[in-house]
Formats: C-alpha cells, structure tokens, sequence
C-alpha cells in the first residue's frame, strides 16, 4: 500500500474514525514502514496539542494599548489635519502644475508618434486640441 494513502488516513486513525478493517490494514503498514512511523508519531504529538486546553502564552511584550490610545485622544479632529495640509494657494499651484505635467506628457506621445496608428496626424491633433483651447478661452471671457 502506498504510504500517500496511509499518511492521509493516520488523523482519522488516530481519532478513532475509521472502520476496523482499515485500521488492520494501517496497523500492519506501520509494522514496516518507518517513514509512516516517523509520520504517525508527529500526527499523534499534534493530536496531543490540539487537546490540550487553550493557555494564553506568556509574552513579554508591554501593553502599549494605553499609551497608544492617549496618543490617538491627543491628535486634532481629521478634518482639521487635512485642512491644514491643503491650503487654497497651494491647491492652485497642484492644479497647474498637474496640467503642466499632461500638457508635456501629451506633447511627447504625440512627437513621438503613438497616436500615429489612430490614423489621425499630429497636424491634425494640434489643430483639433488649438480648436478646443480657443473655445475655452473664448468661454472664459464672457
């Protein structure tokens, strides 16, 4: 008998599930078999831990929950720390900065030709995004 199969049956060996005839048969495998003997013993130490009761292990580790949470009760209110990370002055500058940053982005996929396989030229593209920035300035002015 394979010992695949042996192994696989030894936990409910152990606990006593199994008929008696595949008990004989798993008896008479370890006989000989020391692998599934080696197997068998470690299977039954952990048949061992798991019946024992449940103990908190001894940590040495502070308890740092209090301290934690006095820290925590200290901060200001979320929305007073973001109002102060994002002032108005410096949002408009993210703002501009982030177009600046796709304006040169989208410069330099279309000079360097990804947009090519579109079918639609670069002259093509600059007319239409001139287009489409003259009608937002035309926009803006009223």
């Amino acid at each position: 008998m394979k010992c695949e199969f042996i192994q696989y049956q030894l936990g409910a060996y152990i606990a006593g599930e199994l008929p008696p005839e595949s008990s004989l048969i798993i008896e008479r495998h370890l006989r000989t078999c020391p692998a599934c003997q080696a197997w068998l013993e470690e299977v039954q130490e952990l048949a061992q831990i798991w019946q024992q009761p449940d103990t908190e292990p001894q940590l040495d580790f502070p308890d740092m929950t209090a301290d934690i949470m006095n820290e925590i009760r200290q901060m200001p209110p979320l929305y007073k720390r973001q109002a102060s990370r994002m002032k108005p002055k410096d949002s408009r500058r993210m703002m501009i900065a982030h177009f600046g940053v796709a304006a040169c982005i989208a410069f330099c996929l279309f000079q360097f030709g990804v947009f090519e396989h579109l079918q639609t030229g670069i002259t093509h593209a600059t007319e239409i995004f001139s287009s489409s920035v003259d009608h937002i300035l035309k926009e803006g002015k009223r």
